[in-house]
């Protein structure tokens, strides 16, 4: 509405202290309230329509003969006996509903300081939660130079995912060109026997060696894990055994490799020679192991470089801080609501005096105009011009001797 405070103040401190500078970060603008208090129980008679009462009223009395010329003469009119009456009435009701309306609303306004108290301390632990997040994330968005340093990749600082795609795309490329061209090709040759199908081998194969792609990525993943958040002697006796039992895997797909590779092929029923015929086992067994071990160090290296959790606990901080922002934002809107109502309740309980003074005076000038409509409406009932000199004289003497 019209003043600036800090969330650390107290909720009523301030209530009617004037500031016009800028927001600064933390503070709370303090505006307007969609609905203010409003606590008036009394209100003003209409008095456009009672003039018209009284007029048609005057005209009344006048042909009726209850007043005339003379009686107006004497400046004794008898309905003005009975406006002074209304208005000693409407002034005694003024002062009751008055002390009613103070009372309502001291009442609300204690009221008023419980509720905003309460969202003084909610938008205080909202913005902390959210200044805590907000710490916290700036402390994170710096990116990891080595593994373990706890920090998140560039990627994720970033956010983008275009270098994602350029950073990983070549390495990616290069797994699937060693599945295509050497691991479906051989595996294809392995399981040939295996298949009830040229279709169904095909499908084995690629499954073989997807899996062989697989295990050494999701250990890639491990590893990383393991380098960021340490690991106890279970847990890095677990990885080397997963490793050894990963070569041992390899050395047997290798032999089985082998073993296809030097078998003699049979093709329409007549037995050709084997696939690396001239070359010999060792030879073979060493190129088979190179290609296997090499894929898999491959595949596991780009899973340890791909997989930072601490990306992760960047993105699950930032949508944390961004949640805390939105119920900050709620709570920093309450208080405002509150803060703003309960100003103009207290605006309200300074302008008792003022609100009273201005009702008297509207309710004297109210019935002055009362009394004046009915002389018009006398002057108009009698049609007799000496009546209506007699009736300005009246008006201008109760205005002039009004205290």
């Amino acid at each position: 509405m019209r003043l600036l405070r800090r969330n650390r103040s107290r909720p009523n401190r301030s209530l009617g202290r004037d500031r016009t500078d800028g927001a600064e970060d933390g503070e709370v603008v303090r505006r307007a309230p969609a609905v203010a208090y409003d606590g008036d129980l009394y209100h003003l008679p209409d008095w456009a329509a009672r003039r018209r009462e009284e007029r048609e009223l005057g005209r009344a009395h006048a042909a009726d003969g209850q007043i005339d010329t003379l009686t107006l003469q004497t400046g004794g009119v008898p309905r003005f006996h009975e406006l002074e009456d209304e208005r000693l009435e409407e002034l005694a009701r003024i002062e009751e509903r008055t002390e009613q309306e103070i009372q309502r609303a001291r009442a609300e306004f204690e009221g008023q300081k419980i509720s905003l108290a309460e969202s003084q301390r909610a938008f205080g632990e909202a913005r902390k939660a959210l200044e805590d997040s907000q710490r916290r994330v700036a402390e994170l968005e710096q990116p990891s130079r080595r593994p373990g340093d706890g920090r998140p990749s560039s990627i994720a600082v970033s956010g983008s995912r275009w270098p994602v795609v350029r950073r990983w795309l070549p390495a990616a490329l290069l797994l699937l060109l060693l599945l295509l061209i050497v691991e479906v090709p051989i595996l294809y040759q392995v399981i040939l026997s295996w298949g009830d199908s040229v279709a169904m081998t095909a499908l084995l194969a690629a499954g073989a060696a997807l899996i062989m792609l697989v295990a050494p990525h999701m250990y890639g993943r491990a590893f990383r894990s393991w380098q960021e958040h340490g690991s106890p002697l279970k847990g890095r006796l677990l990885l080397i055994g997963a490793a050894l039992v990963w070569l041992g895997l390899i050395a047997a797909v290798a032999v089985l490799r082998r073993d296809a590779l030097v078998r003699p092929l049979v093709v329409d029923g007549q037995e050709i020679g084997p696939t690396s015929d001239g070359v010999g086992q060792l030879p073979t067994m060493i190129l088979l192991l190179a290609l296997l071990i090499a894929t898999a160090l491959i595949a596991a290296d780009l899973g340890r470089r791909m997989h930072n959790p601490n990306d992760r606990r960047l993105w699950e901080l930032r949508a944390k801080r961004d949640a805390e922002s939105r119920v900050c934002a709620a709570a920093q809107a309450a208080y405002q609501r509150d803060a703003s109502y309960a100003e103009s309740i207290a605006q309200y309980l300074q302008g008792v005096e003022r609100r009273r003074a201005g009702r008297v005076r509207q309710l004297d000038s109210g019935f002055d105009s009362l009394g004046t409509a009915y002389l018009g409406g006398v002057v108009e009932g009698l049609r007799d011009p000496e009546a209506a000199s007699w009736a300005e004289r009246i008006v201008h003497h109760r205005r002039t001797t009004r205290p």
